[in-house]
């Protein structure tokens, strides 16, 4: 009986060249779709290299772009600053010869900046004066205004209360023309008299108080305020603010004593009280201030 000789896989002849077929031509199909595949990702190389050379060169228009337009505004900006400083020049000049003639000028048109830096008058002292239509008004001290437009002169600076006088400066300013803590927070506290209520540091007063400030609350306010305070030393500084107060207001305001209960216990603490009854320099007897503005007189 003759029967076929096997292979060395131990598969019969036909078979394994059937076989060998089949792998040669998996084989060739593999090799055909690697070759495929690396023509493919040599393409997408090709353009991932020529996305990044044109992203190059959309960044380099860009920087070339962003530096004209920044040269172009930096340009404008200090041909605009020096027209703008040229005018301010002119106005000052302007201002400074029409006050030296007696002009009172509106307050408000007189910029800090040129007042500060700008104005040339005699004794390089302006000073701010309200009048009777209630506007605040600029000119140098004591000349009196040839039109006399507002009508006449209701009080100006001089005639403030040195407690007015310190509220009309802001902070930065307030803590370089004042030698004393005390003092300073004495008119910074003098600005909040405006806003009395139940929460605030002024309570509305009865019976003849306009308004008045504990020391318990100004001790609050302080802490609140000024940083790295201790309650002691916020205490310290409520007592002679106080006394700041009542000494920078030529005893206008009045220091006493009010009863309070706390815990259960009544106790007697300081206060600070403006009566309904005094005149305060620049509003009436129940009027407010005319608030916080730069400075008093200017140099």
């Amino acid at each position: 009986m003759t029967t076929d000789t096997p292979t060395v896989q131990g598969l019969p002849e036909q078979l394994a060249e059937f076989v060998e077929h089949r792998i040669h031509e998996a084989t060739a199909d593999l090799r055909e779709q690697i070759s495929d595949l690396e023509r493919e990702a040599k393409d997408l190389r090709d353009e991932l290299a020529e996305e990044r050379d044109a992203r190059r060169e959309a960044e380099a228009r860009l920087a070339d772009l962003q530096e004209a337009v920044e040269n172009e505004h930096d340009a404008r900006l200090s041909a605009l600053e020096a027209k703008a400083n040229g005018t301010r020049s002119m106005i000052a000049e302007l201002q400074s010869r029409e006050l030296e003639k007696g002009a009172h000028l509106t307050y408000d048109n007189v910029e800090a900046n040129i007042m500060d830096e700008l104005l040339d008058v005699d004794g390089d002292r302006i000073e701010r004066i309200t009048k009777d239509d209630d506007n605040q008004y600029a000119r140098l001290p004591g000349e009196e205004d040839a039109l006399d437009r507002g009508g006449a002169v209701a009080h100006s600076t001089a005639d403030l209360l040195p407690i007015q006088r310190l509220a009309r400066y802001d902070d930065e300013m307030l803590a370089n023309v004042t030698n004393r803590k005390p003092d300073e927070l004495a008119a910074k506290a003098w600005r909040e008299r405006d806003d009395p209520g139940r929460y605030q540091l002024w309570t509305s007063g009865s019976s003849g108080w306009r308004v008045y400030l504990k020391s318990s609350d100004l001790a609050d306010w302080i802490r609140a305020h000024e940083e790295g305070v201790s309650k002691n030393y916020a205490q310290e500084l409520a007592r002679r603010t106080l006394d700041a107060m009542q000494e920078l207001s030529k005893h206008r305001l009045i220091t006493t004593q009010k009863k309070r209960t706390a815990d259960g216990l009544t106790y007697k603490e300081n206060v600070v009280v403006l009566k309904d009854d005094v005149d305060l320099p620049g509003e009436s007897s129940l009027g407010k201030s005319d608030g916080p503005a730069t400075d008093e007189v200017a140099g």
